[in-house]
């Protein structure tokens, strides 16, 4: 960051933040280190992010924004069946993508949400949209709903690593490659659609 306006300092070096995070892991991003970064002093940080905990805060709630951004759906549309699957994938995109951010918003650095208000309405957003999208398929109860949509987000963020470890070794050939869980590991990675709507399906129809 070359140059900087006070006005806006606080949202540049948070998209600082952000970028540094993606690039180098979150355990190496620190106040001090945003202020070299940023061509700042190394003062001058802190008077947004009075730890390194607000800052990692403050780069989560940036990357819930996004996240949310990527799979909203309007609800106050009819909802299909498609766009619940498309919802993942683009959440599993968005894990893929920016895997060390991802680490950041579901790790658990941060901890307790409750001190950082932005955050925690950030990581429900994304959260509040899905169940509301779901919820217009299945005709159960409320607690049911929650219950089946808390199943298909858990089974959508467990893709995220598996999906993860695809893509460091799918050049790697396997030893055994009928065996173990990597084997059906690629054929969901090269099947994702396929395999997600007969997810979807299967936990809306039970």
């Amino acid at each position: 960051m070359e140059n900087y306006h006070h006005g806006n300092l606080k949202e540049e070096l948070i998209n600082c933040a952000s970028a540094m995070c993606e690039r180098d892991g979150y355990t190496k991003l620190s106040i001090r280190s945003l202020a070299k970064e940023s061509n700042v002093s190394q003062t001058a940080p802190y008077r947004h992010f009075k730890t390194k905990k607000d800052l990692y805060a403050a780069v989560s709630t940036n990357g819930f924004n996004k996240l949310s951004k990527a799979i909203h759906v309007d609800v106050d549309k009819k909802i299909t069946k498609k766009q619940i699957v498309d919802m993942a994938i683009k959440y599993i995109e968005f894990g893929l993508k920016n895997a060390n951010t991802y680490d950041l918003m579901f790790g658990t650095a941060v901890g307790n949400f409750s001190p950082y208000p932005e955050l925690l309405q950030s990581a429900n957003s994304s959260y509040d949209n899905f169940k509301s999208s779901f919820s217009k398929l299945a005709n159960d109860s409320d607690e049911v709903i929650a219950f089946k949509c808390i199943t298909l987000w858990s089974m959508v963020h467990g893709l995220v690593g598996i999906l993860r470890k695809v893509q460091v070794i799918e050049n790697e050939p396997l030893m055994n490659p009928e065996d173990g869980p990597m084997s059906s590991a690629f054929m969901i990675a090269n099947n994702l659609e396929d395999h997600l709507d007969k997810v979807v399906t299967g936990i809306i129809k039970n």
